[in-house]
């Protein structure tokens, strides 16, 4: 008794739990002197089997249920049964295997051929979610630690892979049979005969038509193909139902006037063409096309989609925790990446210092020799290095000013971010918010300090903005040398004002 309560017993079958005599049951009122002790013993057991005193260890209320419900195992007090969990060892085993992320192909030379089209500087790890983010543009290769005891079947027509060769072929004839055949509908004469009954789809109420009839099997497979391809033929074959309503026999009768016919792509439209039914389609397919279409590979390089999508779970949680591994530090992406665009030629550069951002960029930068330009260029890139990080609502009232600042970015001695901001090349250019903060404080403290000097000028008939003109040529000329002499603690203090989301920025750069 108790290995089976142990074991799960269904007790849905008990019904409720009620232990009411028999000749209550019956509206008996047969009460003696002599049963008594024996109702008031089954008055105390019933009290008993409530609390849980009396009641096989199994059977017992959980502790801390709410009202004492539940048992330990088999139901509850109701008699329903306790949902059963998987079996460990009925779950599949964890895909045994190395994974790594790659860009895809056509979406990399997509990237690519934009970059190499465009001036602007790309940062490295924007470039890295925009593929993470996109699965189709994300390959996996996945290679099996174990070759021996684990490899992949994938169609090559679309990468769709699985362990399981029956579930690639299922695939390829559902998805890739119009690859290599034409199909039309056309009208027959409908089907002479008694039909008793004719054979329903439970799951889409299609009519099969009669059990008894030639074409039901073929029926029946061309439905698996076509709709259910991932389910076998016996589990299909339980979800049909026989309906014997004459209606209903009729209207599959007119629906048989219709049948779909195959023939050799492109020969649909030719007279006298041989056509095949779906049966005669499917086995040429399987004879002619599918050996080299179904391939047995031992790495399997897949996109991520197309793995998300894989029949096998152990294939989808694999490649689900792969994706979400990169997205927290995408460093497998951003290697990839940075070996992909350094053999195109394309240039890499880091912000602010050493260990700042990376981004890369197709223009070769240098520095701009402002003593041996002309006067327009020079106050541009002076601008630029006195006010780094602005962008085009900062633009001073200067004639032409726009125009010089692209042709400076054209031919490398300026960068122009993706995010709309420009800065002077340098070593390490100038990238974030707190370089601005720090220009409007220096421009600030330079004001401040020019204003004695404007006071203890003779007052004059020239327009205040002429004087606020002035005022600005002198921060504008203002040498950057005076910038980085700063001190050490002003600048700790304008760094700590840094945003958070520059901060993890940084942080991940410094990673990848």
């Amino acid at each position: 008794m108790s290995d089976e309560i142990s074991g799960g017993v269904d007790l849905s079958s008990l019904g409720s739990f009620d232990f009411t005599p028999a000749w209550a049951k019956n509206g008996e009122k047969k009460v003696t002197v002599g049963n008594e002790r024996q109702q008031e013993s089954e008055s105390e057991a019933r009290r008993s089997m409530r609390r849980g005193d009396g009641a096989p260890r199994a059977m017992r209320p959980q502790s801390g249920g709410r009202n004492g419900e539940g048992f330990r195992r088999g139901g509850d007090f109701k008699g329903a049964p306790r949902p059963q969990r998987q079996r460990r060892e009925d779950r599949p085993a964890p895909l045994d295997a190395e994974i790594k992320v790659l860009p895809e192909s056509k979406a990399l030379g997509t990237i690519i051929r934009r970059l190499q089209n465009d001036v602007h500087a790309y940062k490295l790890k924007d470039l890295a979610y925009f593929f993470l983010d996109n699965p189709g543009s994300v390959s996996l290769k996945i290679t099996p630690r174990d070759p021996q005891a684990q490899s992949f079947y994938q169609c090559k027509a679309c990468g769709f892979a699985s362990m399981r060769e029956e579930e690639v072929v299922s695939h390829a004839i559902a998805a890739h049979l119009g690859d290599y055949f034409d199909s039309r509908e056309i009208e027959t004469e409908p089907p002479k005969g008694s039909f008793p009954c004719v054979a329903r789809c439970g799951l889409s109420g299609v009519l099969l038509g009669p059990p008894n009839i030639h074409e039901f099997a073929a029926t029946v497979r061309e439905i698996i193909s076509t709709k259910y391809p991932r389910m076998s033929e016996a589990e299909y074959r339980s979800h049909i139902e026989m309906v014997r309503d004459p209606e209903v026999v009729e209207e599959w009768r007119k629906q048989a006037v219709k049948k779909t016919v195959f023939f050799a792509k492109g020969r649909a439209d030719e007279e006298g063409a041989p056509s095949v039914d779906r049966e005669r389609a499917e086995g040429e397919f399987r004879r002619s096309f599918l050996p080299s279409l179904v391939v047995r590979v031992k790495n399997l390089m897949i996109t991520a989609e197309a793995a998300l999508k894989s029949p096998d779970a152990p294939i989808v949680r694999a490649a689900g925790a792969a994706l979400e591994s990169e997205r927290r530090a995408p460093y497998g992406m951003c290697l990839a990446l940075r070996g992909a665009f350094r053999h195109r030629g394309l240039k890499f550069f880091r912000v602010n210092d050493a260990r700042g951002q990376e981004f890369v960029t197709n223009t070769v930068y240098k520095e701009f020799d402002a003593e041996h330009a002309i006067a327009e260029l020079a106050s541009v890139a002076k601008f630029l290095a006195a006010n780094p990080c602005l962008d085009k609502s900062e633009f001073p009232e200067q004639p032409d000013f726009e125009k010089h600042l692209n042709w400076l970015v054209s031919t490398g001695h300026a960068v122009a971010f993706t995010n709309g901001v420009f800065s002077i090349v340098e070593k390490f250019p100038k990238y974030g918010p707190q370089w601005k903060k720090r220009a409007k404080k220096q421009a600030a403290e330079n004001a401040e300090a020019e204003k004695p000097a404007e006071e203890a000028q003779p007052a004059a008939d020239e327009p205040k903005a002429e004087v606020q003109v002035d005022a600005e040529a002198q921060v504008v000329e203002e040498p950057v040398a005076q910038m980085a002499e700063a001190p050490k603690a002003e600048e700790t203090a304008i760094q700590e004002t840094t945003s958070n989301e520059e901060q993890k920025d940084e942080a991940s750069t410094q990673l990848a």
